[in-house]
């Protein structure tokens, strides 16, 4: 099995389609900064909208695909609405047709027609998205498969049919892989986990640390893993990866124990072993250092926040 086929099995990501909106006249959405492990995409089947983030704008069309690895704020609009005028009111229209939501604003000229969805990455997905742009902007119109997976998303979200839910469900997890392959073969990510995968002995040390993030790594098991010496090893992780080997091993552990606290409810002296810490002190120690925050006062901060998360808006 290839590198990015055994890390997409191993982190699992669920792929998700929430809206599909059908927006013409003036208007605009905001989307709030994701929790993380959250990615949201949008694939614009027609028309035009503008991306706006913080105080950078750009305009995307038809075939265009929009990811936001960091789960980062932003806001969409119709390119007929004045860079100084006031968002307009809502007055969206929201029918569940069995798969997705579909929401419609009506007015004048073209609609612009877009899906919009979410991934949601495993425990140690974090560590891939790490030093990824805001946005990533993929044209599908030069990418034959992802044009045809985009157009049975599409289909699917159309004309519900039995099993719809989970087929288009399986399609945008398949648009993450495309997603990952695309950034792999940009051969631009220096300082992401990305890059060291697409470096054919690296990316075994990085399964390793993926597959079993609780083992007692050291620079040189990790090395050998690499099959190089511990020093080539080390310099060459720094390089690609943007961070020393342990620093990264301790970033995985860091997330896996983040979702375990949140996602499962699982007690700080299970996480600790479950990550590879000899006590709950320890482990204490690091995570609050990582986050800022005790376990506890983490997993109380995470759940409010979370809250109304599953309410999708455009």
């Amino acid at each position: 099995m290839d590198s990015l086929s055994h890390l997409v099995r191993m982190l699992s990501p669920a792929g998700r389609v929430d809206l599909h909106c059908h927006l013409a006249g003036v208007w605009a959405a905001e989307h709030p900064l994701a929790p993380p492990g959250h990615v949201p995409y949008h694939v614009i089947l027609g028309g035009k909208l503008r991306l706006r983030i913080g105080q950078r704008t750009q305009v995307f069309e038809a075939g265009d695909v929009l990811v936001f690895p960091q789960g980062v704020s932003h806001s969409l609009e119709s390119v007929e609405l004045n860079e100084h005028d006031s968002p307009p009111d809502d007055s969206s229209q929201r029918h569940f047709n069995g798969v997705v939501t579909e929401i419609r604003v009506d007015g004048p000229g073209r609609p612009m027609d877009m899906l919009c969805g979410m991934f949601v990455m495993r425990e140690t997905g974090g560590s891939l998205l790490r030093s990824l742009p805001d946005v990533v902007h993929i044209r599908s119109s030069e990418r034959p498969a992802l044009r045809a997976l985009i157009s049975m998303m599409q289909s699917e979200s159309v004309d519900p049919k039995p099993g719809g839910g989970a087929v288009i469900d399986e399609l945008s997890t398949a648009l993450f892989t495309l997603l990952l392959r695309h950034l792999m073969a940009e051969k631009q990510l220096n300082g992401n986990v990305l890059a060291l995968l697409a470096d054919a002995r690296m990316c075994r040390a990085v399964e390793a640390v993926l597959s079993r993030p609780a083992h007692p790594w050291t620079v040189g098991a990790l090395a050998e893993q690499a099959h190089l010496s511990r020093a080539t090893f080390a310099r060459r992780f720094a390089e690609l990866g943007g961070m020393p080997p342990l620093e990264w091993v301790t970033t995985v552990r860091m997330e896996l124990a983040a979702r375990l606290l949140v996602r499962e409810g699982m007690a700080a002296n299970q996480v600790a072993e479950r990550c590879g810490y000899a006590s709950e002190a320890a482990f204490g120690r690091v995570f609050k250092k990582h986050y800022h925050s005790g376990p506890g006062a983490y997993r109380r901060n995470m759940l409010q926040a979370q809250t109304g998360l599953n309410q999708p808006s455009i």
